[in-house]
């Protein structure tokens, strides 16, 4: 590690000096008039009113399209929202929950959120357009994207079809594309420094270089950070090292972008997963937030490698085009964490904790090449696509180091946890190597077509998948061909007002069940079927927007089914889950110096058939809102805060009888202030979240009866030095 961290630190100081040199003349007269012209543009023409949204989306092969003529739920994340509310060193879920459908998840070792009451989780997150370089445990790089596009539905076959056993199109609920940073308009060298008030200091470098070659055609972007130090739950601390770099190309007939990153991230003791049992005659308390439930002293989660990605478009003829996009990543997970998570009973105590060391390493190839053509018939204007994937997924996992019941951790979550000494030797995971657990290989035709006559706009697409999975087990092989369609119709009388429908289907291969504390284990499951039907307003007015959906979603779910002569659970297909709700969230500017946005989602979740037919459904809240508001005095300075809320909750008891989840609030401030130090222009940027430092359990919707303890109060200071 310590080779690393000097390595990014040589780059950065060299990187940011001569950078600083070559930019020194430029910036001497008209710096601060070209940063201003650069940003209102930008404001113009590609974010609206407020700019914590795009007016654009891009999902993956519908290219970039105005938010009122998508005819689905999207909300683009802007670059700006990013910068004010992800700290430096922080999670993207922490601007995600601007987006009123999605929950996320507290824990820092997983990527876990929910859409529209479903479990997702990195395998629904794209990176400039290449699915399966995420998983449950490995998330994105923040300090890298530039925005983040939500589509909230599974219309998967947007962008092709990807490997379903855990991508986006394989029972997901929605996708999240994400962008680099790349060269802007402007020359900058950009170092910022950051503080959390919890011993944790960061540096990062951001240098970019625009308008470079012959012809002014190419762009480069290189930023990298360091990061360590403690955080606000007590003993936790973390350590983050990454560097990429992006390089673009644009010319009147062709675009190309190159991205290549690597990262090194170790998180300590922010362990946040609980499990109650369905047992238990109430929810517990939420126990001090503040307070770590894993041992900080040795329990950890290490992950690092590289990814790379490729996207060029090249123009035939003014109507034809044709299209790569590709990827390549290797990352490696090596942790000492609990086993699933802490079980509790109704009174706090621990029960049956587990830990173990495990290693995975997660290689993934995928590449994507395909037509674009414009043609009309009559009075239709057809954008069709066509393309072809191919993607390859390996994973070894290595986790057979998994202790006995309650042998290293016993103990209650009001009283304390006792780990015993031999907890120090127990962890094997740096010791361990490869051991195969599964591949896939997946190959897929994708055809869309956007119809476009007056003011109505009609998209249909599909997928056809021919998957190949082979796993550990003899018997665990599966071949299939799987269709999903998306439908979606659109019908715009002005510039200002949309109505829309859309009917999404995903499906995945079946899942095999490969955990011997199950009876079924080495079975393989029927797939898994999402169907989501939608219709929808959008409306313009003033400096506003503002959107409203209607859904209808059918999900099955996995669930543990104990049955009467058995003494272990089998891991089934049991019921369905049915979603009904409203989908509403709106932006722009109220008054003058004043921004907005914000939204909710009413959800009727209910379980059809199985187990718990009729009840809720597990960890389903029928309200959630979020909303913030931003004032600006003037140009220099930005106060802004943020609520969420979400409902009572329910978890279903073995007798079908529900326990009550309370309902929790937390709100969030930032604040920014530009000035200068002499002839250098200074950001200055601070932010608290959980200002109230409440303690509460998060839901964790698609995960039965687990819940997630809240972060506690946390503070984090930065300042941004432009040379």
């Amino acid at each position: 590690m310590t080779g690393k961290r000097k390595l990014v630190m040589a780059l950065t100081a060299v990187l940011a000096l001569t950078g600083g040199l070559s930019g020194q003349a430029a910036f001497s007269n008209t710096l601060d008039e070209v940063i201003v012209t650069a940003e209102k543009d930008q404001m113009e023409a590609k974010v609206l009113p407020g700019g914590f949204e795009r007016e654009e989306t891009s999902f993956g092969l519908t290219g970039e399209q105005d938010i009122m003529t998508v005819p689905y739920t999207a909300q683009s994340i802007s670059a700006k929202s990013i910068e004010m509310m992800v700290a430096p060193t922080g999670q993207i879920g922490q601007v995600l929950t601007n987006v009123p459908s999605i929950r996320t998840g507290t824990s820092l070792i997983k990527t876990d959120f929910s859409m529209r009451g479903m479990l997702a989780n990195g395998s629904a997150m794209y990176l400039n357009n290449i699915p399966s370089f995420y998983t449950m445990c490995i998330g994105p790089v923040t300090n890298t994207i530039d925005r983040a596009d939500v589509l909230v539905g599974p219309a998967a076959t947007l962008s092709g079809s990807v490997q379903s056993y855990n991508g986006p199109d394989g029972g997901q609920p929605g996708s999240v594309y994400l962008y680099t940073k790349r060269a802007g308009e402007t020359d900058f060298n950009r170092v910022t420094l950051s503080n959390s008030g919890y011993g944790d200091w960061g540096e990062q470098f951001d240098i970019s270089r625009t308008k470079l070659g012959s012809d002014g055609s190419w762009g480069v972007r290189v930023y990298g950070m360091h990061d360590k130090g403690g955080m606000s739950i007590s003993g936790a601390r973390r350590e983050k090292n990454n560097i990429s770099v992006d390089v673009s190309h644009e010319t009147e007939k062709s675009k190309t972008n190159f991205y290549a990153g690597y990262v090194d991230e170790r998180l300590n003791g922010t362990e946040r997963r609980f499990a109650i049992l369905r047992n238990s005659r109430w929810v517990p308390k939420a126990p001090d937030a503040s307070k770590s439930y894993d041992d900080p002293n040795a329990m950890y989660s290490d992950w690092y490698g590289w990814q790379t990605t490729l996207n060029h478009e090249q123009k035939i003829n003014d109507n034809l085009s044709w299209f790569l996009n590709a990827g390549m990543n290797d990352m490696t997970n090596r942790r000492m964490i609990y086993n699933t998570q802490i079980t509790i009973d109704d009174m706090g105590n621990l029960k049956d904790a587990q830990i173990w060391s495990q290693y995975f390493l997660l290689k993934n190839k995928y590449a994507q090449a395909g037509l674009k053509w414009k043609v009309h018939t009559g009075a239709v204007e057809h954008n069709l696509v066509f393309s072809v994937d191919r993607s390859h997924r390996i994973m070894y996992n290595h986790n057979t180091h998994i202790d006995q019941p309650n042998e290293h951790v016993t103990g209650n979550i009001y009283s304390g946890i006792h780990f015993d000494p031999s907890i120090y030797g127990f962890d094997n995971a740096y010791s361990l190597g490869k051991m195969f657990m599964y591949q896939e290989m997946d190959t897929s035709l994708n055809f869309m077509d956007t119809m476009k006559a007056g003011k109505w706009s009609i998209l249909a697409a599909g997928t056809r998948r021919h998957g190949n999975y082979r796993g550990k087990k003899a018997g665990n092989n599966i071949k299939d061909n799987q269709f999903s369609p998306t439908f979606g119709v659109s019908y715009q009388p002005n510039e200002n007002l949309s109505f829309y429908g859309a009917y999404a289907k995903s499906t995945t291969r079946g899942v095999p069940v490969f955990q011997p504390k199950y009876q079924n284990n080495g079975e393989i499951l029927d797939a898994v079927k999402v169907t989501q039907k939608e219709v929808g307003v959008k409306y313009k007015w003033d400096k506003m927007y503002a959107a409203i959906s209607y859904f209808d979603t059918t999900q099955p779910q996995y669930l543990d089914v104990n049955k009467q002569g058995f003494k272990k659970p089998f891991y089934l297909l049991d019921g369905k889950n049915h979603y009904k709700g409203i989908d509403f969230n709106m932006t722009g500017q109220i008054a003058k110096k004043w921004n907005v946005f914000g939204g909710f989602e009413y959800l009727n979740a209910k379980v059809e058939g199985g187990t718990y037919d009729g009840c809720h459904t597990d960890s389903s809240a029928k309200w959630s809102a979020v909303w913030g508001m931003e004032y600006m005095p003037n140009t220099d300075w930005s106060i802004s805060g943020r609520m969420n809320y979400v409902g009572r909750g329910i978890i279903n008891r073995t007798n079908k009888t529900e326990l009550e989840v309370p309902s929790s609030t937390v709100v969030d401030l930032f604040a920014k202030y530009k000035t200068s130090w002499g002839d250098v222009p200074v950001t200055l940027s601070a932010g608290c979240y959980n200002v109230f430092n409440r303690s509460y359990w998060a839901l964790q919707p698609g995960q039965g009866n687990k819940l997630l303890l809240s972060s506690p109060r946390s503070f984090i200071l930065s300042a941004s030095f432009d040379f």
